[in-house]
């Protein structure tokens, strides 16, 4: 029979750092808890229950790659991502091979996916966005060392599609990557989108010179359910 102090010391050990975890997490659960009470100005879903999927979080669940590829990696959910894209597909009515796309973590990354096909498209490219695109958008220019040309807004927040024109015109020899908004953080305005492809055209950008990437975090969503309504009539109302 074997006396080893250790297992006891390693016991006390785990249960002092298991109710300190406790605590820790109790705090946090507090603080979410008491600021998601008094949370406004973003239009996030505060109301999460997640206890249907408790049973997968034993999992390592990873879609690695190209979710229309099967990878070698088998504990993954690659049929539920395809799916959120079909049916995304299908609410902006779009034909099954006109689309490919992945889930991403956020909207940050979905920018930065897009502005890096853009410049994968046109690589000497100029980016153009209006000053109230999230700045994740701006991010992507550092990232990808690209040439940023910000544009001005209109008391709407919506890009300036005269001072838009006006700069592309300084630009004429360079294609052009742009970011139109379905929503800006802070006003929730929305770019026009038949507009800048006239002003595009208007300053003798042809379509095989210009790439737009549209940034629809806030109300990619929501807009095929909302009938075009002018921002005059909105504000009058």
């Amino acid at each position: 029979q074997y006396y080893v102090p250790y297992n006891i010391a390693a016991r006390k050990r785990h249960e002092h750092e298991t109710t300190i975890l406790h605590k820790s997490v109790m705090r946090l659960l507090n603080s979410a808890t008491q600021s998601a009470m008094a949370d406004i100005g973003y239009p996030y879903n505060l109301d999460f229950d997640y206890g249907a999927l408790s049973q997968l979080q034993h999992f390592s669940i990873n879609n690695l790659g190209d979710p229309f590829i099967e990878s070698n990696y088998g504990v993954h959910s690659r049929q539920f991502e395809v799916g959120v894209l079909d049916w995304f597909a299908r609410l902006w009515e779009l034909e099954k091979n006109e689309y490919w796309g992945y889930i991403t973590n956020c909207g940050t990354e979905g920018n930065l996916h897009g502005i890096l096909v853009g410049r994968e498209v046109l690589p000497d490219g100029i980016l153009y966005a209006s000053r109230e695109s999230h700045y994740s958008i701006f991010k992507a220019a550092r990232m990808y060392r690209m040439e940023c040309v910000k544009v001005e807004t209109l008391w709407s927040g919506e890009i300036d599609c005269d001072d838009f024109k006006a700069k592309l015109l300084c630009h004429q020899d360079k294609p052009a990557i742009i970011n139109v908004n379905i929503g800006t953080t802070v006003k929730g305005a929305v770019d026009d989108l038949d507009l800048v492809i006239k002003k595009l055209e208007e300053a003798g950008f042809s379509h095989d010179r210009f790439y737009i990437h549209v940034d629809g975090a806030l109300f990619g969503l929501m807009m095929p359910f909302v009938k075009k309504v002018s921002a005059n009539f909105i504000m009058n109302k």
